[in-house]
């Protein structure tokens, strides 16, 4: 009796420290942030949503397009949109071209290559289609978003080898699109800003086309390595399951190594394009962020890396909802612009 006492004791306060540290978490949130999670709690409690680490893939991949639908403003006009197609190993891969409002049509613009996130599981064209549209028309580039291949179906290294052949057919430029292919950057948002840097060390490698510039948005750069970061903000958008999930999916346990999944351990990280790291300050990807922001710099790169105070993983595609992100399309749009001008 005695001891089933203490286990109650013990179990209650487990989950006084637990909701205590919930709470310490969220007064470090932006409020825009924080009203965001905290209708995801009434969701779930409530039964109305269910955690994406409990569907299968494709109901994922629904949920994922129906939440960033509900947090992305209106989709803004463009001058040009074109859907293409990209043929890569024997298979034809979607693709999506923009030019923006204000630029001219005549012009030949410099171009950047957009890789989406959703944990190389979920996620496509139209998940990211505000933003893409965004970049557009506040830069001095086109926009050409890659909807590569994904797990489950497609598993690792695929996602990698799409994106690396889509550049290359990019810079050869078949379709005729009127861009300067002489001035390439690359961006993209966790999986996909894992994507972009790898797509930078592949370039140094094996001689692909010159990369300008890669902006990284909460990239994952050190797959199924612990970080503090990882502990603090777990289920703040992104939790330890859903990345387990997301892993299980895309990649076996003994690739994690390949620095393909993890672009921090490849051996030589020197001579890379300039880079424009952006980590949100609650996410559990921040501090593999910043490690490879060091990195780079370490290695004797031209790396800045800029922190969002209080914000959440995947808050690029919430401008409905958060205004920094406002802020964040300014930036890149600005910086990208700058590196190719």
């Amino acid at each position: 009796m005695f001891q089933n006492l203490l286990k109650k004791i013990h179990t209650i306060l487990k989950e006084l420290i637990l909701f205590k540290e919930i709470d310490m978490q969220d007064n470090e949130l932006n409020p825009d942030a924080l009203e965001i999670i905290n209708d995801v709690r009434i969701a779930e409690k409530s039964g109305e949503r269910i955690p994406m680490y409990k569907m299968n893939h494709l109901e994922a991949r629904e949920a994922y397009l129906a939440m960033r639908s509900a947090l992305s403003p209106p989709a803004p006009d463009v001058l040009d949109i074109k859907d293409i197609e990209i043929p890569v190993s024997n298979y034809n891969i979607k693709a999506r071209y923009y030019r923006g409002i204000n630029n001219n049509k005549d012009s030949i613009l410099p171009v950047t290559i957009f890789f989406h996130g959703g944990g190389w599981v979920i996620g496509d064209l139209d998940t990211h289609d505000v933003v893409c549209r965004q970049l557009a028309n506040q830069g001095k580039f086109d926009v050409i978003a890659i909807d590569y291949r994904m797990g489950p179906e497609f598993r690792f290294p695929t996602a990698i080898d799409d994106a690396i052949n889509s550049i290359n057919w990019i810079k050869n430029n078949p379709s005729k699109l009127p861009i300067d292919t002489s001035k390439i950057a690359v961006c993209g948002d966790s999986a996909g800003g894992n994507i972009a840097a790898v797509c930078c060390i592949n370039s140094k490698i094996n001689e692909g086309p010159l990369i300008s510039f890669q902006a990284l948005i909460y990239p994952s750069t050190h797959m199924g390595v612990h970080y503090p970061s990882k502990d603090k903000y777990d289920g703040y958008i992104l939790s330890k399951k859903l990345m387990n999930w997301f892993e299980e999916k895309y990649i076996d346990k003994n690739q994690l190594n390949d620095w393909r999944a993890a672009p921090i351990l490849y051996e030589d990280l020197s001579d890379l394009p300039e880079s424009l790291i952006v980590v949100a300050g609650c996410d559990p990807l921040k501090d593999e962020g910043i490690s490879y922001g060091k990195a780079l710099l370490k290695a004797g790169n031209s790396s800045e890396t800029i922190n969002f105070d209080g914000q959440i993983h995947g808050f690029l595609t919430m401008g409905a909802r958060i205004k920094d992100t406002e802020k964040l399309i300014k930036l890149l749009s600005e910086k990208i612009t700058q590196a190719l001008s």
